[in-house]
């Protein structure tokens, strides 16, 4: 089974509702949606934290989750949403288009997309509105605090 990590603050929650894509646009989603977002590896959620979280306001309450669908969950790829130019990190209302679109469709539960950090790993977009999203189970979490020498 597919294994998804995110990093969320213990105050909020791991957010599986996708209220957060609610308040703020994302690279594969326009803000009013309903979206959470999910690693292949906990070493990508730290990293995609650390880039978009300013080093002096990181939160002290971080829980690193790992989280598993209950039974198998329909996953589209980005190659079948039409591939993605060569670019495509630089070309965010591209891939939030592509994105809000395959959220309206309800194809699938998750959409696997390249990292624009590091390419070569895979982030999840997650959406809640599908049926097969109440199938995701939190299995395990833990306190987490960045290590001083990567901020």
């Amino acid at each position: 089974m597919q294994r998804l990590w995110r990093l969320y603050r213990a105050a909020y929650g791991p957010g599986l509702d996708g209220a957060g894509g609610t308040f703020a646009e994302g690279r594969w989603h326009t803000k009013g949606e309903r979206v959470v977002y999910f690693g292949a590896s906990a070493a990508i959620v730290v990293l995609e934290r650390l880039a978009h979280t300013d080093a002096d306001l990181l939160p002290a309450d971080l829980r690193l989750g790992r989280f598993e669908f209950s039974a198998p969950a329909a996953v589209t790829g980005t190659k079948d949403l039409g591939s993605l130019s060569k670019d495509w990190a630089q070309k965010e209302s591209a891939t939030q288009r592509a994105g809000s679109n395959w959220l309206r469709q309800r194809s699938s539960c998750l959409l696997v997309v390249p990292s624009a950090i590091l390419p070569e790993e895979s982030n999840f977009v997650f959406n809640p509105l599908h049926p097969d999203a109440q199938r995701l189970q939190l299995v395990s979490e833990r306190s987490f605090t960045f290590d001083p020498r990567l901020v």
